[in-house]
């Protein structure tokens, strides 16, 4: 091989390894096709996709309440119309209800019970046992027994009240339906027979309406059976505790529970009934006056902010007009509802927004987050401000839809 032979090599050697220790350190976007294309090539148009970027940036909330309610109260008692601690002191409490524990079980964790504790202020989480034969706790009650007793443990480490709400109806025959809440409410009494955080709430729907056949006099002929077996069976290991009766008719008819000769023979009574802002006004109002005139410890354990429907937005006037009215006479309350990824007005959080992480789903939650529900019902448990000045809205359905 002559000199330049022998130099012409060494370069075309040299240029490939100088080429290829550069190429490690390019993108693959600069490095030279391996098949070159025989076809004159033509630039194709950039697809954008757009990107919902979460809102990590948004605050989340801060505890704002310390204070452990039932160290303060500790077990509750009716007297006249009040509810009363164990030390003589008045007691109102304000709180949120859950939806379904069908829908529900898996949402509540120890750092969202904090949440709504600490960040919302609430004095008491409801708790809805719902379904029919065929669903739920009736069908499975081993399934939903143990998630039941994981919230109760949370709310009682956190020191707040629970409502261990018996929601389940039936057409015909009680027995069955009976027999299943009986089990439910001795099993947990068995467990927690010292607590004195468990409120326990029947007749929620004891009856499946039938507006063709309705039922005459449901409250002596339906109501009033049913809670007598239950409330023995609770009493039975929880001497002390608080129950809740609902009043027929899905919690609407109080009337029937005044006005009825036929009377329940147990102390420590309160009694339940259901109000939606949008559909009930100073009609109902005036019979739970009526009941309060009677010496009837009242709790609203189901207050809506919508319509009953769950739809048409959240009507702020009336619940002003309903807050108002609960705060004069010292009745007790529950703002439902919390836990689903349902869209529907009543729902305190827009938990199907893409818009926030799962860990900011999972407590302390944005303002963005929450729904109007939910803040005006965060507003009244921690402050009970009537906000007489905010216009009524019917825009809530299309706004929750629209960022969920």
């Amino acid at each position: 091989m002559n000199r330049l032979t022998y130099g012409l090599s060494v370069l075309l050697i040299s240029g490939a390894v100088l080429l290829s220790s550069c190429s490690m350190n390019l993108g693959p976007e600069t490095l030279p096709s391996t098949t070159p294309s025989t076809e004159p090539s033509e630039t194709e148009p950039e697809v954008t996709t757009k990107q919902t970027t979460p809102e990590s940036t948004e605050p989340g909330s801060e505890a704002l309440v310390t204070e452990k309610v039932v160290e303060r109260y500790g077990n509750l008692t009716t007297k006249g119309t009040m509810l009363w601690s164990s030390k003589g002191e008045q007691v109102v409490l304000k709180g949120m209800s859950s939806y379904g524990i069908q829908d529900c079980m898996n949402f509540f964790t120890p750092d969202v019970v904090k949440t709504l504790a600490e960040d919302w202020g609430c004095d008491v989480l409801r708790i809805t046992i719902n379904g029919d034969a065929d669903t739920g706790y009736m069908k499975e009650p081993d399934k939903y027994f143990d998630p039941i007793c994981k919230i109760i443990d949370m709310c009682v480490e956190q020191g707040i009240y629970i409502i261990i709400d018996w929601n389940v109806g039936y057409d015909k025959e009680a027995t069955e339906t009976k027999k299943a809440a009986v089990d439910l409410f001795t099993r947990l009494t068995a467990i927690y027979s010292d607590s004195p955080n468990l409120i326990f709430e029947i007749a929620n729907d004891d009856s499946t309406p039938d507006e063709a056949n309705p039922i005459k006099d449901e409250w002596t002929k339906v109501t009033v059976p049913f809670v007598t077996d239950v409330i023995k069976a609770i009493r039975t290991n929880s001497p002390k505790s608080l129950v809740i009766v609902d009043a027929p008719g899905n919690g609407l008819d109080i009337g029937a529970v005044v006005d009825s000769k036929t009377k329940l023979k147990f102390d420590n009574i309160a009694y339940a009934c259901r109000i939606f802002s949008g559909t009930h006004g100073e009609e109902q109002r005036e019979a739970i006056q009526k009941a309060l005139k009677k010496e009837y410890c009242m709790f609203v354990s189901e207050w809506g902010l919508c319509s009953i429907d769950m739809k048409g937005g959240i009507y702020y006037l009336e619940s002003d007009k309903w807050l108002e009215f609960l705060s004069e006479y010292r009745v007790s309350w529950c703002i439902y509802a919390i836990g689903s990824k349902v869209n529907n007005d009543s729902n305190a959080l827009n938990l199907l927004s893409d818009k926030y992480t799962d860990e900011q789903k999972a407590g302390h939650w944005p303002d963005g987050l929450i729904s109007k529900a939910g803040l005006y019902a965060r507003e009244q448990i921690l402050y009970g401000k009537v906000n007489s000045e905010t216009e009524e809205t019917t825009a809530d359905s299309a706004e929750t839809a629209a960022t969920a």
